[in-house]
């Protein structure tokens, strides 16, 4: 093998120009240096058989390994993590169909000189003039279905990905772009596949051709066709109409109670963000790679959420609070009788849309099970809550109130749509894990956003321990922060990538980076 800790040797590969030498303190220096060591590079990764995405701290951790390992320099460090998260990635791009990934080309590549294409809002217009290799790159990325923009960067790019229109991102750039731009794509689990240029400078700059080919040339294999996050979001919104639940719910056929029917639409309808039926209907669609949700499936996603906004009526009524999302509480304006039996028409209908005969005849009984136990995990986070209402509590007992009281949520969610998909043994205690931390995280966050409250943890710490309310609030964002990276770290144990990918999205989603 080649010896990579050799001096800098110049390029004299076809696309060099020694008037723009390499970067020293960032590129590996000659084609045959980065050819193998990019060789070396995904020997060493596949070795892991990791599944995308990885954390970026173990990204770098890898990449410092295998430095150590093999006597990297260390200023190839940034390059040499690119191609570790190139690694890492290829498999999932494989399985993205090729119309729905991206080539993303810097302006700089193009002869600056003698460039005579115009620009719009996107990029460069490019008219084949013949005096750069610009079109011919295009034009390969066409030949084989893929999307291609010439430009320094987009925010058109987020929107596409966003959307699904894009789901992959295939581009050159220097170090310092990718550098930015990559973190970010990892965190919201984008598969990416990023090609460096070899030196610095806005003009007239070159990369490895053939690194970009095999970019490229990456095959189709079993391509998923898995709606993007964006178009499930706006499925579940659709499902969460009056129209839409009045055909779902068995109150539609009273129409003498008006007042009641509308309390119960309005509790499922009305503000917040349906997370939990969510993720229900994404981790089904993960685990069957399918590109459609069953009816069945939105009857499941109805009956979370009921379970979910009943426990909201009955929290509002036990803590005595008489606003929620900025209107009056349903007790705080109809009535407690009538919001007990709102929140308890919403379990009944939970229940009796799970025990349906709509939804697969071997499933019923686990899917019944799995929620009744969730019920019975969130009263005892309630009751434990209760009893630390005139107590000084600890902050692990807080902490473990917090895991009680929201996690069942969550984890009844994630197993309802595994055990809609037959697949709940498979994930069990990994979504479990999942939960955990994501319960905890969410609620640490909803106190941290409500900080003037009482009966927040801020208010609390800043009490318990004689500190200023600024001082608390630095306290239980570090919290947070410790609990959003436990649920990513729980996410990187999931062993299929679909599901991993989707539910790293819709983390980042509910618990964003502060």
């Amino acid at each position: 093998m080649a010896d990579l800790t050799i001096p800098p040797a110049p390029d004299t590969s076809d696309h060099a120009d020694q008037n723009h030498p390499l970067h020293p303190q960032a590129v590996p220096p000659s084609p045959e240096q980065r050819r193998e060591l990019r060789t070396r590079l995904r020997a060493y990764i596949d070795a892991f058989q990791l599944i995308p995405p990885v954390p970026l701290a173990r990204l770098l951790s890898l990449t410092t390994d295998f430095q150590a390992k093999h006597g990297i320099p260390e200023q190839w460090r940034d390059w040499c993590a690119v191609t570790v998260s190139n690694a890492i990635w290829e498999k999932a791009i494989r399985r993205i169909p090729r119309e729905r990934r991206l080539l993303l080309l810097p302006i700089c590549i193009r002869d600056h000189d003698s460039c005579s294409a115009t620009f719009d809002d996107l990029g460069l217009l490019c008219n084949d003039c013949g005096r750069c290799l610009v079109p011919s790159w295009q034009k390969q990325a066409e030949q084989l279905g893929m999307a291609t923009l010439v430009a320094e960067s987009s925010s058109r790019v987020a929107a596409w990905v966003e959307a699904g229109e894009i789901e992959a991102v295939i581009g050159v750039s220097c170090l310092d772009a990718l550098g930015k731009a990559f973190p970010s794509m990892n965190r919201h689990a984008v598969p990416g596949y990023g090609i460096p240029l070899n030196r610095d400078g806005c003009k007239n700059t070159n990369f490895d051709h053939d690194e970009l080919l095999y970019a490229l040339a990456l095959p189709e294999e079993n391509p998923i066709f898995t709606p993007p996050l964006a178009e499930v979001q706006n499925h579940i919104e659709a499902l969460f109409q009056d129209d839409t639940l009045r055909h779902h719910l068995a109150i539609a056929e009273h129409h003498d109670l008006s007042q009641f029917q509308a309390a119960a639409l309005g509790a499922l309808s009305k503000h917040g963000k349906h997370y939990r039926p969510l993720l229900t209907v994404l981790v089904y669609l993960a685990l069957t790679e399918s590109s459609k949700i069953p009816a069945w499936v939105d009857r499941i996603a109805i009956a979370v959420e009921c379970f979910h906004k009943a426990s909201l009526i009955h929290d509002d009524i036990e803590d005595g609070d008489d606003y929620r999302y900025g209107e009056e509480t349903i007790h705080h304006q109809l009535g407690v009788p009538i919001a007990i039996n709102v929140g308890d028409y919403l379990l009944g209908e939970g229940y009796r849309l799970l025990a349906s005969n709509q939804l697969p005849a071997s499933q019923r009984a686990e899917l019944v099970a799995a929620a009744a136990e969730g019920h019975c995990q969130l009263s005892i986070g309630q009751a434990r809550e209760f009893e630390l209402h005139h107590a000084q509590p600890s902050l692990d007992t807080v902490i473990n109130t917090f895991r009680l009281k929201t996690a069942p949520a969550f984890h009844v969610a994630f197993l309802l749509g595994a055990i809609a998909a037959g697949k709940a043994d498979d994930h069990r205690e990994t979504l479990l894990r999942l939960s955990d931390a994501l319960g905890v995280a969410y609620q640490l966050q909803d106190d941290l956003e409500d900080d003037g409250d009482p009966a927040s943890l801020v208010t609390h710490l800043s009490q318990a321990n004689g500190v200023s309310l600024s001082e608390a609030a630095a306290a239980v964002l570090n919290l947070y922060r410790n609990y959003r990276s436990q649920a990513f770290n729980a996410i990187d144990q999931v062993n299929n990538m679909q599901l991993k990918i989707l539910l790293a999205r819709v983390t980042e989603k509910i618990l964003p980076e502060k």
